[in-house]
């Protein structure tokens, strides 16, 4: 098989695999170790942490990035009333928004729209005023593989007091990220794309400063202060007290974000995923990625496909290319037929190659594209 659909689910590696599998194993043999699994836990928050450049206090695991900015999004200052997002966005951090505005939990979501892949920067500082509550990008599109000028972004929002919500779920794996250069207050991310791990998990990472003031209205027992995890951290009884029933004080950190109990099976087989990837420098991933991406690119021009401008040559880009076609769902039937795998998307295809994929998978690729323009 030819596998180039990373940005749909990238392919485990056996340490992922091996993780889940000595779960099951012992979860059948020996039933739950629940305070042991609590461990595992605040070791995905370290790990995720070392990943973006974060505190393991910043960060928090949660079932999927829809759950963690559904969180973040109960935490908007309720005297501005706008959000500022992006059709290039994947419908999650869009139809949330919408969905707000129409429950009239906020006035207005100005959705910018995108030519050929990308939304100007100018866009975005016209956008972001005085009464934006919150600025929603995605460091990468899911559709055209625009990287956003992400630290610009955050810039603009700061300048005008709202929150810099990013959606980093294609770009860690992919390149190099830091969130505090960026000038991040929210990012999240989920683990079976770039970072070739499981679904069912992900990480909201909430910068220190921006944490002490979103309090979420919504939590569950897990999120409120003197919780499982932080009792078993103090060496105590995890049940020596009874939980509050009259009050429900936030916990301190980003554990706040974290409502219910979490699919271990899933958070061990996150680990090793991020184990696994920060095992190579990002930047070594991404100079790899770049390198097929580029042969990539030279072939389509070459066979004469569109493709987006967003799509990008150099090291703005990210790691999926996307080019036009009048019937995405024929060719990626076709292709699929001769086992090589993409995705089809509104009469694009988009192929997504890992730093694990050689030239000789996208010669595969164009070989098999070629008549096809």
């Amino acid at each position: 098989m030819t596998y180039l659909d990373s940005a749909g689910a990238g392919l485990p590696p056996l340490s992922v695999t091996n993780a889940m599998a000595r779960f099951i194993d012992d979860w059948s043999k020996h039933g739950e170790h629940w305070e042991e699994w609590l461990t595992h836990v605040v070791e995905l928050r370290r790990l995720y942490g070392q990943l973006v450049g974060g505190r393991t206090e910043e960060v928090g695991v949660v079932p999927s990035v829809s759950v963690g900015l559904a969180g973040v999004a109960s935490c908007l200052d309720p005297k501005r009333k706008k959000v500022v997002t992006s059709e290039l966005n994947f419908p999650t951090n869009v139809v949330l928004w919408q969905r707000m505005r129409e429950k009239g939990l906020i006035k207005k979501v100005e959705l910018l729209r995108q030519r050929d892949g990308k939304v100007p920067i100018e866009a975005w500082e016209k956008a972001i005023d005085d009464d934006t509550a919150a600025v929603a990008v995605d460091y990468v599109s899911w559709f055209s593989g625009y990287r956003e000028h992400v630290r610009e972004i955050s810039e603009l929002a700061r300048r005008r007091g709202a929150l810099v919500i990013v959606d980093g779920f294609h770009a860690t794996g992919v390149f190099p990220i830091d969130v505090r250069k960026d000038g991040i207050d929210v990012f999240v991310g989920g683990f079976y794309k770039w970072l070739c791990g499981p679904h069912g998990a992900a990480c909201v990472y909430v910068d220190g400063e921006a944490l002490r003031r979103l309090e979420p209205g919504y939590t569950g027992w897990h999120g409120i202060n003197d919780n499982v995890i932080e009792r078993l951290q103090q060496g105590r009884d995890v049940f020596d007290l009874p939980f509050p029933l009259t009050t429900a004080p936030p916990a301190k950190t980003a554990a706040r974000f974290e409502w219910g109990t979490w699919a271990v099976v899933v958070v061990d087989g996150a680990i090793e995923a991020v184990k696994f990837a920060l095992q190579t420098d990002p930047a070594a991933r991404w100079d790899a990625i770049l390198k097929v991406k580029g042969e990539l690119l030279e072939g389509l021009e070459n066979l004469g496909f569109k493709v987006l401008a967003a799509s990008s040559k150099g090291t703005e880009g990210s790691g999926i290319v996307t080019f036009g076609t009048e019937n995405h769902t024929r060719l990626v039937k076709e292709l699929a037929e001769k086992r090589i795998v993409v995705s089809g998307r509104f009469n694009h295809v988009r192929v997504s190659p890992h730093f694990y994929n050689t030239r000789e998978d996208v010669g595969r690729l164009l070989d098999a594209l070629k008549g096809r323009s």
